[in-house]
């Protein structure tokens, strides 16, 4: 005899059941996220423009 697998409900068991379902959701997951992935802006370096830069070292008992 079977064992009741409905009061074990879930979205596991619902996927153990149908592996169909399972991998077309794994599929689906894969497709949009390299769709995600071709329109994520990257960039190496941040656009920062510095026109001045000020250096001051102090050392004792030098001379200028």
């Amino acid at each position: 005899m079977r064992p009741n697998t409905d009061a074990a409900g879930g979205i596991i068991s619902y996927f153990t059941r149908h592996r169909t379902a399972a991998n077309l959701v794994m599929v689906l997951m894969v497709v949009l996220g390299l769709l995600a992935a071709s329109r994520i802006r990257a960039q190496y370096f941040p656009d920062v423009v510095v026109s001045e830069v000020s250096v001051s070292v102090a050392w004792k008992s030098a001379g200028a």
